[in-house]
C-alpha cells in the first residue's frame, strides 16, 4: 500500500496566483460582488464552526469554481446537467464552494487550537506571495485592478496565501517528531502490523501482461486476441518445463510484458489498488509460484507472487503521519457546522456567473 501526501481540494493547493484571475473589467473603487449582488461584501452569508464567511470570499469561490468547471464544457456550462446522484453541474458548483470553504476554516480553526506557525515565515511567505503577483503585473496599480476584477480585496488574498501557507504547515507538524500529536516509532510499528504483509491483504507480485485492449481500452479484433492468448500459453507452457523458472520469468518478462508502467520489481498492493482478477490470482499463490492465465479486462495475465514488502518505521513515518492528518482533517470537514444567515438569499452559480463575465 503506498500513501502519497495530497489535499482534499484542489483549491487547498497552492495554485492561487493572482496573475492566474481573470474576472471582468469594472471600476477598483466599486465593489464587484455589491454590484453583481446588490450585498456588501463584508456582509456575513453564511457561517462555518461559528466563523463569519462575508459575501466576498462566497462569490469569490463561487466563480473561481465557476472558472474551473467552465473549462469542461466547448458551448457554455450546462447548469441542468446531472453529474452524478442525481447532482447537476449547478449543485455540484454551490457543493464545492461551500467544501471549499469549509476547509480554508478548518485550517484557521487548527491553527487557532496548535499555534504552530512561525509568525516571520509566515510573514515573509506572504510578502513574497504579493511581490510575485506585482511583478507579474508589472505595477501595484495594475495588482490592484486585478483583485477588484477578481472581485477580492488585498485583505482577502493575503488570508487565502495565509491559509495555504498553514495547511502545508500543519501537515508537516502536527504528527512529525515534536508536534503536538507526534507519532512515535511504536506507533508506525504498529500501524504496519495492521496494514502490510499477506496476513493483511497485502501482495507483492510481477507479471507479464499480453494486452487484448489497445491504448484507447478497446477490445482488439477476435483474431489478435486469439493471438494473444496462444502467445500467453506459450509463455506459460516454457515456464512450466523450465529448471530456473524464476530467472526465465524475468528475461520473458523483459521481453513480453505489455504493461509498460510495471516496475522491474512489481506491484506491491491491498485490497481494491488491482483489478479484481489480479488481486485474487495473486492472494491464491504461494510465495515465488507462478499462476496459470488469468484473464482480465487489460488481457491474459501470468502473475507470480513475490514475498510481501514489509517497510521498516523509518519508511513509513512521514506517510503515516500525514494518513493520520488527512484522516482529521476529513473528519473535521464532515462535522463541520454550517449555518446560513437566513434574511440572505444567495445568487445562484448560473445568475451569479453570467452576471460576472459580462460586466463592464
Amino acid at each position: 500500500m503506498k500513501i502519497c501526501k495530497s489535499v482534499f481540494s484542489l483549491f487547498l493547493v497552492a495554485v492561487l496566483i493572482i496573475v492566474s484571475l481573470t474576472g471582468c473589467n469594472t471600476d477598483p473603487d466599486e465593489a464587484l460582488v455589491k454590484k453583481i449582488t446588490g450585498t456588501d461584501p463584508e456582509t456575513t452569508v453564511l457561517t462555518i464552526n461559528g466563523s463569519d464567511i462575508s459575501a466576498e470570499l462566497y462569490y469569490y469561490w463561487l466563480s473561481i469554481i465557476c472558472e474551473d468547471t467552465a473549462a469542461y464544457f466547448t458551448d457554455g456550462i450546462q447548469w441542468d446537467q446531472v453529474l452524478y446522484d442525481d447532482v447537476t453541474v449547478s449543485e455540484y458548483i454551490k457543493d464545492t464552494t461551500l467544501d471549499t470553504l469549509i476547509q480554508y476554516q478548518i485550517v484557521t480553526d487548527l491553527d487557532k487550537e496548535y499555534n504552530l506557525q512561525d509568525e516571520e515565515e509566515v510573514q515573509a511567505y506572504l510578502d513574497e506571495m504579493i511581490a510575485n503577483n506585482i511583478e507579474g503585473f508589472g505595477s501595484e496599480e495594475e495588482f490592484e485592478k486585478s483583485l477588484a476584477n477578481s472581485g477580492v480585496t488585498r485583505e482577502t488574498i493575503l488570508y487565502l496565501y495565509e491559509t495555504q501557507y498553514l495547511y502545508s504547515d500543519l501537515q508537516d507538524k502536527l504528527y512529525a517528531a515534536g508536534g503536538p500529536l507526534e507519532v512515535t516509532d511504536a506507533d508506525v510499528q504498529a500501524y504496519i502490523d495492521q496494514h502490510y504483509g499477506a496476513e493483511n491483504g497485502s501482495y507483492s507480485a510481477k507479471h507479464i501482461l499480453l494486452k487484448t485492449v489497445d491504448d484507447a481500452g478497446d477490445a482488439l479484433p477476435e483474431d489478435e486476441i486469439a493471438q494473444k492468448k496462444a502467445q500467453a500459453e506459450d509463455l506459460l507452457s516454457q515456464l512450466r518445463s523450465s529448471d530456473d523458472p524464476q530467472t526465465l520469468f524475468d528475461q520473458l518478462m523483459a521481453e513480453y510484458n505489455e504493461d509498460t508502467g510495471e516496475p522491474s520489481e512489481g506491484y506491491t498492493f491491498g485490497p481494491g489498488e488491482m483489478v479484481d482478477e489480479f488481486y485474487e490470482g495473486t492472494a491464491a499463490l504461494e510465495e515465488y509460484e507462478i499462476s496459470d492465465l488469468v484473464e482480465s479486462q487489460f488481457g491474459y495475465h501470468i502473475i507470480m507472487r513475490l514475498p510481501s514488502e514489509i517497510p521498516t518505521v523509518e519508511e513509513t513515518k512521514e506517510a503515516y503521519a500525514l494518513e493520520l492528518f488527512s484522516t482529521m482533517f476529513q473528519e473535521r470537514v464532515t462535522s463541520a457546522k454550517v449555518e446560513y444567515v437566513q434574511d440572505i438569499t444567495l445568487m445562484e452559480p448560473e445568475e451569479y456567473y453570467t452576471e460576472y463575465v459580462s460586466v463592464e
